[in-house]
């Protein structure tokens, strides 16, 4: 229990070593506390779950749980995306949503994210709370005890889940152009959702690679950074694409690579996006942008030439989702791959980032002859300057991660 700590999205651990069915129950039931202490606890609570290994038994464990002590259950009776189970609990109105993922963490890795009520991201009193219950519940585990069992209800049907993504995008757009596309869903949660809405709802002959239940993906990291998307890079050039979409391991996170096999940073993305919405008219006075302290300050540029204010915050989607129920935030981004919108859930959702700029490469289409999202990111620059940013992933062990923040918070 000592190790079960709360990031910037919720626990994520090893598979056997702590991410284990009796830990699962404990946080489980730290979790229920948390909610029954806050009156939560009398709409129901959605579990969500991706395509690692056990996510979908532990899911089952939690339910199980959660029913004993008195709450009502909506369980997926199949893997979704984290944005889709963060939609579900605003859809249904419910107290809250459980999603088993490690997101784009590797294969050996699980792992719990508690969305609240409004579905985003819960921000740091809730899970610190949550913690604290951790440690209550070790010394009195039976504290839980109700005698009236809750539901479990099974959910399988996502359809207003696509139609909420189809009112934010231009897809009359998308069905006119017909862009040629490929899809990398990476083995991932969203490796049924995203091809249906581009195949059944856009109507394009789309090609996708990757899109069954692999718990090792392929052997790869799932995260849709530049170094994991050489296989979509290549059928891009050889099949003459317009562009490549891919998605994270739980679907909340993008990947966009153009018809030239340009990867497209998810910094530029972002400032692609909002370009695009600004010059569009997408905004109202008094509308505003969300970043990360992390994220490329072209955002800046873009917003003052339009006269929209910027808010900058501290590294995590939760400080932006909490910025976006207010209900005047634009769009709201994060340079590891987060993205919302305004009229979207307070929720990053990897689908609704590649719907957009593929509805943005469509009007490039349509407007222009041979002109790919990596031209329009030029012509951005041509009008507020170049930005070069880089990410660096670099793997340390827990004891040295600790090191590492304290060293960098007492400079």
């Amino acid at each position: 229990m000592n190790n079960i700590k709360f990031g910037t999205d919720g626990w994520r651990s090893i598979i056997a070593d702590d991410f284990t069915f009796s830990n699962v129950a404990l946080v489980t039931k730290a979790i229920a506390k948390h909610l029954i202490d806050k009156s939560f606890n009398k709409k129901g609570i959605f579990i969500g779950y991706d395509n690692r290994f056990l996510s979908d038994e532990f899911a089952r464990h939690s339910a199980d749980i959660l029913s004993s002590v008195g709450f009502k259950v909506f369980l997926s009776t199949k893997p979704v995306p984290t944005p889709t189970t963060a939609f579900m609990v605003t859809h249904l109105n419910l107290d809250g949503a459980l999603m088993f993922t490690a997101s784009h963490n590797p294969p050996k890795y699980n792992g719990i994210k508690f969305i609240p009520n409004y579905g985003g991201p819960a921000d740091k009193s809730i899970t610190e709370n949550i913690e604290r219950n951790l440690k209550e519940i070790t010394n009195n585990n039976n504290f839980l005890e109700n005698p009236n069992k809750g539901e479990i209800k099974y959910i399988s049907d996502f359809t207003p889940y696509i139609n909420k993504l189809l009112e934010v995008v231009n897809g009359d757009l998308i069905k006119e152009v017909q862009p040629k596309i490929t899809v990398d869903t990476m083995f991932g949660a969203g490796s049924q959702i995203l091809p249906y809405i581009l195949s059944k709802k856009f109507k394009l002959k789309v090609k996708v690679i990757n899109n069954w239940r692999d718990p090792l993906f392929g052997n790869k990291l799932p995260d849709p950074s530049e170094n994991n998307l050489g296989e979509l890079l290549k059928i891009i050039k050889e099949n003459n694409m317009d562009m490549g979409v891919a998605l994270d391991g739980d679907a909340d996170r993008f990947g966009i690579i153009d018809g030239k096999g340009v990867y497209i940073s998810p910094n530029n993305v972002i400032s692609i996006i909002l370009y695009y919405f600004s010059e569009k008219g997408k905004y109202k006075k008094g509308d505003m942008v969300v970043r990360t302290v992390a994220t490329t300050h072209l955002i800046d540029e873009i917003c003052k030439d339009k006269g929209i204010k910027v808010c900058e915050t501290p590294v995590g989607f939760k400080y932006i989702g909490k910025a976006m129920l207010k209900g005047n935030v634009i769009i709201g981004g994060e340079e590891s791959g987060g993205l919302s919108i305004k009229g979207h859930i307070p929720e990053k959702d990897g689908l609704l980032a590649d719907l957009l700029m593929i509805e943005i490469q469509s009007y490039l289409n349509k407007q222009f002859k041979n002109k790919y999202l990596s031209d329009y990111l030029n012509d951005i620059y041509d009008k507020f300057g170049t930005f070069y940013n880089i990410r660096l992933d670099i793997e340390v062990s827990s004891d040295k991660k600790e090191d590492i923040l304290k060293y960098f918070s007492s400079q």
